[in-house]
């Protein structure tokens, strides 16, 4: 009821005779057991005030709002600046335009309408269904992609059979400009497979994919960015009592630094994939590549104390829940957060902040450690070993001993000397001859 969560008898009795009002009383229901705090669902309820109040002031009513409506609401607050309102920000109001459409969504209020576009959704709809029949992706990836060929329809159009080889590279070369080179391959990736999929399914010429650019980048180029084994235990030192969540924290961290598991891969863990008495992790990467790794004392016993003393008690076979509202599994961007966090309550100076960098770790700690390339490739599940050359460059010491000395040139050839040619010619290595055939 909404009275459970305002006071003030005047301040129910507007929201209550407002456009939502009819609505409000289930909508505060809904938030109750979907696991929202008090302060958060008031918060939400002034937001979906203000949402209304626009909804009637754009001359629709609460049947009529759509994604669209609420996209065309974000659009309004940009324009307004990072203005305040007396009880809250904006993210207020966004977070409570996104939530009641969902709840008017469950509810029946209003129809499943997924864009105001019908060609669009259904084109998108059918490429997603072909990744996952042909190319086996994950979810995720889909969510990516998505983003990217829903921008290239906007701009170029969904008369697909109209595609030219100009237009795609200058939207690709366009966005790429504004990214840097891992989303910048993404783009091209994005936009590849979904050429290949038009010219599968004869939406657009054969083709047109081999003329995406490749995004200029030298494999190997780089070292890896990693955190030292010191690092590491100062971030799981950093999982105390201080926080609600530190042993979920702590357990992330230790399946992300000691198996060199993904975000990924950590968000999808189910009980199921817990063996228990073989002492072992079952891991689903990439292409639906079923791995089982040995899981450590140390990290099935952090996993241990994370179910007994801290998991919500809800249904669900996913390892690790949400510790604020709504009920639910962690997902990708939340196990890179949890990372984030530890790494600033430690004071790590890291090289990076997403839980990517503690896999770079989990390789390089292991290859110090004696282990071969061949051994980490296979427990951090690398499809080709060239993929795995890339930790070779971090044993510093080992390269020191096969690299080649720099050569010292005697003091008669120094920059500062004059040398003349028959000093040279008298210190010049003789050329090989070459044998007659």
């Amino acid at each position: 009821m909404l009275t459970d969560y305002l006071d003030a008898p005047a301040v129910v009795a507007r929201l209550r005779a407002g456009p939502a009002g009819t609505y409000l009383d289930d909508f505060t229901d809904w938030l109750a057991k979907a696991g929202y705090k008090r302060a958060t669902a008031r918060g939400l309820i002034r937001g979906v005030e203000r949402f209304t109040d626009w909804v009637t002031s754009e001359r629709l009513g609460i049947h009529e709002i759509d994604r669209d409506t609420v996209r065309r609401f974000h659009e309004h607050l940009a324009t307004i600046g990072r203005h305040r309102h007396r009880c809250g920000a904006q993210t207020e109001e966004r977070s409570a335009s996104r939530r009641f459409l969902r709840f008017l969504l469950e509810r029946g209020v209003v129809p499943e309408s997924p864009s105001t576009s019908l060609t669009k959704p259904e084109l998108l709809r059918e490429f997603e269904q072909w990744m996952l029949a042909h190319r086996g992706v994950r979810e995720s990836t889909l969510t990516t992609y998505g983003r990217v060929i829903e921008s290239l329809v906007h701009t170029l159009g969904d008369g697909t059979q109209s595609y030219q080889a100009g237009d795609l590279r200058g939207f690709v070369l366009e966005r790429a400009r504004q990214h840097g080179i891992a989303k910048a391959k993404i783009t091209v990736t994005s936009v590849r497979m979904f050429l290949r999929f038009l010219a599968t399914t004869e939406r657009c010429a054969a083709g047109l994919d081999a003329s995406i650019p490749t995004i200029a980048d030298w494999r190997l180029s780089s070292l890896p960015r990693y955190l030292a084994a010191a690092d590491v235990d100062r971030l799981l030192a950093s999982c105390d009592d201080r926080t609600t969540t530190a042993r979920r924290d702590k357990a992330i961290i230790l399946l992300a630094s000691r198996l060199g598991l993904r975000a990924g891969d950590i968000a999808e863990l189910t009980l199921h994939d817990v063996d228990w008495e073989g002492a072992r992790l079952r891991v689903s990467g990439k292409s639906r590549r079923e791995v089982w790794l040995p899981l450590p004392q140390e990290v099935g016993d952090a996993i241990i104390a994370y179910l007994e003393h801290e998991r919500p008690r809800v249904s669900g076979p996913r390892v690790f829940m949400k510790a604020t509202a709504p009920d639910g599994p962690i997902n990708s961007p939340l196990v890179s957060s949890v990372v984030r966090r530890a790494i600033a309550r430690a004071g790590v100076d890291a090289p990076s902040c997403g839980a990517h960098v503690l896999r770079h770790s989990a390789a390089t700690a292991m290859l110090r450690e004696g282990a071969t390339l061949h051994q980490i490739g296979t427990v951090l599940r690398h499809a080709s070993i060239e993929t795995t050359y890339h930790y070779a460059k971090v044993d510093v010491g080992l390269l020191r001993m096969v690299a080649a000395p720099w050569p010292v040139l005697p003091e008669t050839l120094m920059p500062s000397a004059r040398v003349t040619p028959a000093e040279i010619q008298s210190i010049a290595q003789p050329w090989p001859e070459v044998l007659p055939c």
